[in-house]
């Protein structure tokens, strides 16, 4: 069991009567806008639920430990940090996907030491900075209040913020070093979501930029297609939906498998094998989203060539004489559709260092370059161990035979 030192519990403040909150945050772009956000709105938050003075946010940015399933790691770094700038109060926010029984866990609290840790994949998608910000002021005012209540106690219910509602379960664990918990309901759905906009899945527009390329290239050569004319000018609309879909799927699949993205489950602990089954959700999500806003800006970009390039009288001779914009939307889906499978050519010229940064956020990408160090040295352990028995094989049936007479 890990062993904390006391502090008293913040009923204290400075002299002038000014109350500091720290709040760390990792260097990375979701985590250092809701801190910002908490900068700005968590001193007047704080001061219509509280009577302790002057509250004032001060924002440290430090790459956070990866911590383990009870935030020790981040708990400890936090205590330390406020020791060191003379803050009140400390919250750690992170972008790590935390887990406790199989529930997303939102945020820890230690009362003793007036730290908390919240974590931002727990929260979903949907107004991620109000949430985060409801959520840290009923944290800071247990903390200050140096109480716990006891959780469905009518006291408890009147000292939760109404606007929060039931998103989030507060319970008080049997686990020392936390004294409220806070899960997320509907946990999965929301943490699953919560992973994806961490992901950031528009950034892989410019991330595959060797995709693009040669997805735009090909598109010119399949707008200049006679046979590609008259396919998507006779094809159903259902017809031409299925297309567009399987032209992403197959992109999909091609940088899942080239890139070595998917995570095998089989094998490991219940737990484990949840977490990579959600890590796995992850992946298909963000590219999903992200190739569909980069189809959707090569579909502009091709149908801007298309009505410029092709004049009436060049596009009578395929439409007939009588079209409109309509046919010229079905020939530029085509092309652009067959233009992204053959971009997949493109991708094989990305590194796989640059399309884990396109496509991961820093903990992701953290997470999987430790997954993967992990499993060389389990292989490599492995290599080794099987070398020596195979020697030691060898040696006992040399042995075994006896000298050669």
């Amino acid at each position: 069991m890990t062993t904390h030192k006391s502090e008293p519990i913040g009923t204290t403040q400075s002299p002038t009567g000014e109350v500091v909150v720290g709040v760390m945050a990792d260097p990375v772009a979701t985590t250092l806008t809701v801190a910002k956000h908490l900068e700005r709105e968590l001193p007047g938050l704080l001061a219509e639920q509280l009577s302790d003075g002057h509250w004032r946010v001060e924002v440290h940015r430090e790459r956070l430990p990866p911590s383990d399933e009870k935030q020790f790691e981040m708990m400890d770094l936090a205590a330390e940090r406020k020791r060191e700038h003379g803050w009140d109060l400390a919250v750690c926010v992170t972008d790590l996907p935390l887990m406790i029984d199989r529930r997303p866990v939102v945020a820890d609290a230690d009362h003793s030491r007036n730290v908390a840790v919240v974590s931002l994949p727990a929260f979903g998608a949907m107004s991620l900075r109000r949430r985060v910000s409801e959520v840290v002021t009923q944290l800071i005012g247990d903390m200050r209040g140096g109480t716990i209540l006891k959780d469905g106690s009518q006291a408890h219910r009147r000292s939760r913020v109404p606007a929060l509602g039931g998103a989030f379960e507060w319970t008080t664990p049997d686990q020392d070093g936390v004294d409220v918990r806070i899960f997320a309901n509907r946990g999965r759905l929301r943490l699953l979501v919560g992973m994806v906009r961490d992901n950031r899945p528009w950034r892989l527009v410019s991330g595959l930029r060797g995709a693009l390329v040669g997805a735009f290239a090909f598109s010119a050569f399949y707008l200049l297609n006679a046979t590609l004319w008259e396919l998507a000018l006779t094809m159903a609309a259902w017809q031409l939906v299925a297309v567009v879909v399987a032209s992403i799927t197959v992109m999909i699949t091609w940088l899942i498998v080239y890139h070595r993205l998917w995570e095998r489950a089989k094998d490991l602990p219940p737990q484990e094998r949840e977490r990579t089954v959600l890590f796995n959700a992850s992946t298909v999500l963000t590219l999903a989203i992200g190739l569909t806003c980069g189809y959707a800006g090569l579909f502009v970009l091709n149908l801007t060539a298309a009505l410029i390039v092709f004049t009436p009288e060049v596009f009578s001779q395929y439409a007939g004489g009588e079209y409109g914009l309509g046919e010229y939307l079905l020939v530029t889906l085509f092309a652009t559709a067959a233009a992204t499978i053959a971009g997949a050519i493109g991708s094989g010229f990305e590194s796989e260092e640059s399309v884990l940064e396109a496509a991961y956020s820093y903990r992701e990408r953290k997470r999987r370059e430790a997954r993967r160090r992990s499993r060389s040295a389990e292989n490599n352990d492995s290599a080794v161990h099987d070398a020596a028995q195979n020697d030691d094989t060898s040696r006992a049936e040399d042995s075994d035979a006896g000298p050669d007479h």
